[in-house]
């Protein structure tokens, strides 16, 4: 056990540098990530780190100090790893129900670990969570900063976004070549099917606890019509959203793997 918790504290911490160092041309940090650095991790003058730009590249810095400032320095030239964007993501973009507190926080982070592209918060007619009492921009900031402590603690190298909240209607006027929205067996719909995992983006919607509402399960129907979405069966029983993300999640990582 001593030698665990040994290899941890030695590892080598990764920050988020949208403009990686190159031999010369050293680069500032901006407040939240040095903050990081000097508050969390107590990091010193001199010690190494992994600057990633969340594009798909990282290359090994140093940190250095200059009064109330951190930069990052290095002597090489190019990263030093870099990765596509299908080497460590699947075509999934999760447009999911805005959970409650700490079940939006876990679904934000095992989104980025199991390689979801993009996630897109609903705000449902059923939903819980009301955006306006503090405002858009600090649920979309805070869920950001989750997202990307996550990206630095899988070592994933492309930075999964967060998009604002927006309605069902709102979020399907972004036309997408396959979307399917998971529909629960008591919404009265007889059209839903297991999804298909291909390598093409691919959305797909979950509701909130309660279900959708009428009127969005009216433009579902519509949509349907016009063959802009498909109704995506996850089994016979009643799942938490978190719970179907996961499966939905899971099931396109696999997919991607086999």
């Amino acid at each position: 056990m001593n030698s665990k918790r040994q290899n941890r504290s030695h590892r080598i911490a990764r920050v988020l540098c949208p403009i990686l160092p190159t031999a010369g041309r050293p680069v500032c940090l901006d407040e939240s990530e040095a903050n990081h650095l000097h508050q969390v991790l107590r990091l010193r003058n001199g010690d190494p780190v992994i600057a990633l730009d969340g594009k798909g590249a990282e290359v090994s810095a140093q940190i250095q100090y200059r009064e109330k400032t951190i930069w990052l320095v290095t002597g090489m030239q190019n990263p030093s790893r870099r990765l596509p964007l299908d080497a460590e993501t699947t075509p999934l973009v999760l447009e999911v129900a805005i959970l409650k507190g700490d079940a939006m926080s876990w679904l934000i982070e095992k989104a980025v670990e199991l390689g979801v592209r993009r996630l897109v918060p609903l705000e449902c007619d059923y939903g819980v969570v009301e955006i306006a009492k503090k405002g858009t921009e600090h649920f979309v900031e805070r869920w950001q900063r989750i997202a990307d402590q996550a990206l630095k603690q899988c070592e994933r190298l492309h930075q999964m976004k967060v998009d604002s909240p927006r309605s069902v209607p709102e979020a399907l006027k972004e036309r997408a070549p396959h979307r399917w929205v998971a529909i629960e067996p008591s919404a009265g719909f007889t059209e839903a099917r297991p999804i298909e995992f291909l390598a093409q983006e691919l959305h797909v919607m979950i509701g909130p606890e309660g279900g959708w509402s009428p009127s969005e399960c009216d433009v579902f129907r519509a949509e349907l019509k016009q063959g802009h979405l498909k109704l995506a069966s996850l089994g016979p029983l009643v799942l938490r959203a978190e719970t179907a993300s996961l499966f939905v999640m899971s099931s396109a990582l696999q997919a991607k793997i086999n």
